[in-house]
This record gives C-alpha cells, sequence and structure tokens, in this order.
C-alpha cells in the first residue's frame, strides 16, 4: 500500500471519525480486491476549492454495467460474496451518504480485471461561508489513535 499527501495539509469541515468510516470501507475494499501483488494507493490533494482524497487499486475491478449500482443499498460486485465472506453490502452506500452530508461527492471508475479507483470531494474549509462541524485535515500524518 502507498500513501501520497498534498504538500500542505487540506482542512475540510467535518466529522473526523465519520470520514475514516469512509476511507476505511474503501481501503478494506480495495485490499479485498487486490491480490498478492498487487497495489493499494491513498491520495490526497486539492484544488482551489476541494480536498480530494482517492483510493485505487490494481484489483479485480468492476464491471461497466455494474458501476451504476456500487452505492446501492445492499449491492455486492461478487454475488457470490455473503454476510460471511464479505460484508453486508450496506458500505459504500453509507460512504455515499456520508460524503454527501458533507456537502461531498464520491465517484467511482473502474475496469475489469485492471483496479478500481473512488474519488471523494469535499469542500475546503477555507472556501466555505458556515462554519460546519469540525475540521478534519487531509495530507497531515497524526499518530495512531
Amino acid at each position: 500500500m502507498s500513501l501520497r499527501v498534498a504538500a500542505e495539509p487540506v482542512a475540510v469541515h467535518a466529522d473526523p471519525d465519520r470520514l475514516r468510516q469512509v476511507v476505511g470501507n474503501l481501503v478494506t475494499n480495495s485490499l479485498r480486491a487486490t491480490a498478492a501483488g498487487g497495489s493499494v494507493r491513498l491520495a490526497a490533494s486539492r484544488t482551489d476549492t476541494q480536498a480530494i482524497v482517492q483510493v485505487a487499486d490494481t484489483g479485480s475491478g468492476i464491471a461497466a454495467d455494474a458501476l451504476p449500482h456500487v452505492f446501492d443499498r445492499f449491492w455486492r460486485a461478487d454475488a457470490a460474496r455473503g454476510r460471511r465472506t464479505g460484508g453486508s453490502g450496506l458500505g459504500l452506500a453509507i460512504a455515499r451518504q456520508i460524503v454527501t452530508d458533507h456537502q461531498g461527492t464520491i465517484t467511482v471508475a473502474s475496469e475489469a480485471g485492471v483496479g478500481t479507483t473512488f474519488t471523494i470531494t469535499l469542500p475546503r474549509a477555507d472556501q466555505q461561508t458556515e462554519q460546519a462541524g469540525s475540521q478534519a485535515q487531509f495530507g497531515r500524518r497524526h499518530p495512531a489513535r
């Protein structure tokens, strides 16, 4: 797994626990979909108005006809997986709701057999007019809690 962070921290008004939940879900899914020898990359960057977090893998990928459903409740990329072997199918639906609640977006790009990239965009704290919630920072390393 590799990590690439912005040169300077990127602050967003957010619930840091909920954002850790989103990123944790995406990383867990990527690790599960990536075979030995593959890679998972976590990157944080910024634009003039947004903080961007990407989780990309070289895993099994998602078929094009399945992409519109990845954020649906109870949907699983691998229909053979059940709750005992890979979750309830709620993780990405919850992730989308958390990101939406933070006035952000989450998107997916994937190619079967090549890999998948999830991109989260959130408004930067210095670009928001209203102060809502605490600040979470992407791009600054914090000790594990």
